[in-house]
């Protein structure tokens, strides 16, 4: 059975984990949404950019995610997965939250008033480190404890996603799996890859949004497991299922005027309006917000598999380094926000600078990281031997 790249998976990869320097350089200047640190500078109107991609976003990468795991589950035998899986994602998640998100924490202890600007750094991380420190009391994080991932939180996720999977798939067996692809065969594409996961999406809304608001914290997220489960299932499925990889591409003529479209409304919605009153208009609002969410992934998996099926130098060398990027990036917008702050520069230079000065450090790093073995696995680097092992792979198969 031959192998085939999708290349467009490589491309969606690098550019969602890249959007997230643009969407948290965003988070620093959005007026009215908290976040660790704001600017003196601080707009209205961005909102709407911001809430246009918080749509997606961080579900994208949840079904490129699920797509790779299927892709590492069809390769490696039990032993293996349960070995190598958590190993490549707690060991950075650790060391991230004892290091690399420490500045964060210093800088947003100084921006409450926790502190005075000028508290010496190492007296401050190790009182981080004492989860008995007083300086911390009443800014916990995890019941007595005051440590926290941030930005990380992405990694706990993918593991508990991944080893629940992982678990299901083994336990099912392959006579089982075989019947399981047999029956998703027989349902419309349609149904597949529109209606049930807008349907899905829209109880999670309309059941856990209120009760369980994000909160990125693992335990008791329960709404944000039920959008981002959905989006990870729909990777795996659509590995499985090639035919529903092919009417996704086949849908995004439609599927991107219908997302404007819908936008619209969300924008409209998100300002106060509303269409009216009663449970059936609430439904209904609740609908939309699913629908648009779910066409700007379709409209995105859509167009990229055909500006994005060919294979790009680039692509591959920034691939293996999108979790070095990730780890440090939103330390090192706050930490030159930080840096910046005292020169008051206008809105627009200062954002360039950030953006500029974070593109630069991770690339610098990932550089330097790579090439020594054990900083390299730290931060999530594959060795080059192993750079096979991350390629988005299917088994290709008559659609």
């Amino acid at each position: 059975m031959q192998n085939i790249r999708y290349h467009e998976l490589d491309w969606l990869r690098v550019g969602a984990f890249a959007l997230l320097i643009f969407y948290h350089t965003g988070m620093y200047y959005v007026a009215e949404w908290g976040w660790h640190y704001k600017s003196l500078h601080q707009s209205e109107s961005l909102q709407f950019l911001m809430l246009w991609s918080n749509q997606w976003r961080m579900s994208l990468l949840f079904i490129i995610s699920g797509f790779a795991l299927a892709t590492m589950l069809q390769r490696n035998k039990p032993s293996r997965f349960f070995t190598q899986q958590p190993t490549r994602l707690i060991v950075p998640l650790i060391f991230g939250m004892l290091v690399i998100v420490v500045p964060q924490v210093y800088i947003e202890a100084v921006h409450i008033g926790l502190i005075e600007r000028g508290y010496s750094y190492l007296s401050f991380w190790g009182a981080y480190l004492d989860q008995d420190s007083p300086l911390f009391e009443g800014h916990k994080t995890i019941d007595d404890l005051h440590i926290t991932w941030n930005h990380l939180w992405y990694l706990p996720y993918l593991l508990t996603y991944s080893l629940a999977a992982g678990a299901a798939y083994y336990a099912m067996g392959s006579r089982l799996r075989a019947w399981l692809r047999l029956v998703l065969s027989q349902f419309p594409a349609w149904i597949t890859v529109v209606l049930l996961p807008v349907i899905l999406l829209s109880l999670n809304s309309r059941w856990l949004y209120e009760d369980y608001p994000p909160t990125n914290a693992l335990f008791g997220d329960y709404f944000n497991h039920g959008r981002y489960g959905i989006a990870f299932l729909f990777g795996i499925l659509i590995y499985s299922q090639p035919r529903c990889w092919q009417w996704i591409k086949h849908l995004r003529h439609a599927t991107l005027p219908m997302a404007i479209l819908t936008y619209g409304f969300i924008a409209f919605s998100f300002s106060g309006g509303e269409l009216g009153e009663g449970a059936l208009v609430e439904w209904l609002t609740t609908g939309l917000w699913a629908l648009n969410k779910w066409l700007w992934l379709l409209t995105i998996l859509g167009w990229a598999q055909v500006i994005f099926c060919r294979e790009n130098r680039a692509v591959q060398y920034l691939n293996r380094g999108v979790y070095c990027y990730y780890i440090l990036h939103q330390t090192c917008i706050l930490v030159f926000a930080f840096w910046l702050r005292p020169y008051d520069l206008p809105p627009g230079i200062e954002a360039t600078a950030l953006i500029l000065l974070t593109l630069a450090s991770c690339a610098f790093a990932y550089e330097l990281l790579r090439r020594i073995p054990g900083a390299a696995f730290v931060f999530g680097i594959p060795r080059k031997k192993n750079e096979s092992s991350n390629r988005l792979l299917t088994p290709q198969t008559t659609v």
